[in-house]
């Protein structure tokens, strides 16, 4: 009885956990497709003001797509932020890095008001803007695979990728992101 218990604790071990998958969510089709501009997105942030995502064209643009504390991986997402954009900001001096969470939830599955995101971020004591509200959580319902999802834009507003689980994203990531896109300007540039 107690091999069987040890076996079975092994197994569950051996499961990668990279993430929350929201109640009830089915397949849904993704507006984030790699290549394409991301989704536009205009939500109020902790403060109450409203951010556009768009405002963040000509940086390194990174979203975290993140539920609230349900889902644990979230929070630790989250609580890790700061240490990597701190890491994102020091790897290279060539673009800026932007930060934005998109919180899709709070406590339960209901949108995150802005209280909620105001006690998230100082809970996390975060320095980005996590933006709230129904249409945040419209906006990450688009996620198709679990929660957190980092995703990554570059300076001209296109998806260049998508990582799902709790610190699955680097600097190195970014960066590596950064001379696709200049790589994919040289190409333009050289077939004018």
């Amino acid at each position: 009885m107690r091999r069987n218990q040890v076996v079975a604790l092994l197994l569950a071990l051996m499961v990668p956990m990279t993430g929350c998958i929201g109640e009830g969510e089915e397949e849904l089709e993704t507006p984030f497709v790699i290549g394409e501009p991301v989704p536009e997105l205009t939500a109020p942030n902790q403060h109450g003001e409203n951010f556009t995502l768009s405002g963040m064209e000509g940086t390194m643009l990174v979203l975290l797509l993140n539920m609230g504390e349900w889902c644990p991986y979230c929070e630790q997402a989250t609580e890790n932020a700061t240490a990597l954009i701190e890491a994102m900001e020091s790897i290279d001096d060539r673009y800026n890095v932007s930060f934005v969470e998109v919180l899709g939830s709070n406590e339960g599955s209901e949108a995150a008001n802005q209280s909620y995101a105001m006690a998230w971020s100082t809970t996390f004591n975060t320095s980005h803007p996590v933006l709230h509200a129904e249409v945040s959580r419209e906006y990450v319902s688009g996620v198709s695979v679990g929660f957190p999802t980092y995703a990554v834009v570059d300076p001209a507003g296109v998806l260049r990728l998508t990582k799902d689980g709790v610190n699955t994203l680097s600097a190195e990531d970014v960066q590596d992101q950064y001379e696709a896109y200049l790589s994919a300007l040289d190409a333009e540039s050289s077939d004018s």
